[in-house]
């Protein structure tokens, strides 16, 4: 793929080595940006791909634990003192909570939901803002999920933090519309990662959603022919109901 459409944007992509992080980052790399992954353990390094780790010219990666304010500034200043500016930022680190009861999910349980899927894109998004509103220009991504679009039962607290995602998505949308930064969001079902696969029924696995569809969307996203869409939760739920 010829790098062009994107040639020279700066990309901070959060969670880069988890199940959907690598191919975005493979994705925004091969079409022309400038990288900053974080990671949060170095051996989940090596699930990135081999042209991304070589090239430290265009990629650096950022040990950071994104639900730490002190982290979030310090991964955007690493960017900043590397690539001069920040274009574009995928906050893609999240976390899952297998299905419980709402009178059986304990506190730390759903204190992580919230720091991890909802604090994660309010510190990252707001350190974005403040270095992307002066250039007019910016690209916000965030990851929200089906269970937080419609409620289900016995997802209480991934389908709260989920659903704050939508919302802060949608508010950060009108707050700054006109200032040249869109802020959107992706909705999936199941993703189609190696850790889903392992308990998935292979039948309902070919309408799951994958992390390469993904990828192209988060990728026309960040272009500037994208820039009438903005404070959308897109669905992408693939076959599943």
């Amino acid at each position: 793929m010829e790098r062009m459409s994107l040639q020279n944007k700066v990309a901070i992509i959060t969670g880069a080595t988890g199940g959907l992080g690598p191919a975005v980052a493979e994705r925004l790399y091969n079409e022309g940006c400038k990288l900053t992954l974080t990671y949060m353990k170095e051996n989940r390094l090596s699930v990135l791909p081999d042209q991304l780790i070589k090239d430290s010219n265009n990629v650096i990666s950022v040990h950071a634990d994104v639900t730490k304010e002190d982290d979030v500034a310090e991964v955007f200043n690493k960017t900043i003192e590397k690539f001069s500016t920040v274009s574009i930022l995928c906050n893609i680190v999240g976390d899952y909570m297998d299905p419980v009861p709402f009178t059986d999910i304990s506190y730390d349980g759903w204190k992580n939901m919230m720091d991890r899927n909802l604090t994660t894109c309010f510190l990252a998004s707001r350190e974005a803002i403040l270095r992307m509103k002066d250039n007019n220009y910016g690209r916000i991504i965030n990851i929200s999920a089906k269970p937080g679009i419609y409620p289900e039962a016995r997802r209480g607290a991934y389908g709260v933090a989920k659903a704050g995602v939508a919302f802060l998505t949608r508010m950060l949308g009108m707050e700054f519309k006109r200032s040249g930064i869109t802020i959107n969001a992706i909705a999936p079902s199941i993703i189609k990662t190696p850790d889903n696969e392992s308990w998935g029924d292979p039948q309902e696995m070919r309408y799951w959603v994958t992390p390469e569809q993904l990828a192209d969307i988060i990728a026309f996203l960040c272009k500037e022919s994208s820039d009438s869409i903005n404070g959308e939760v897109i669905e992408a739920f693939g076959g599943v109901k």
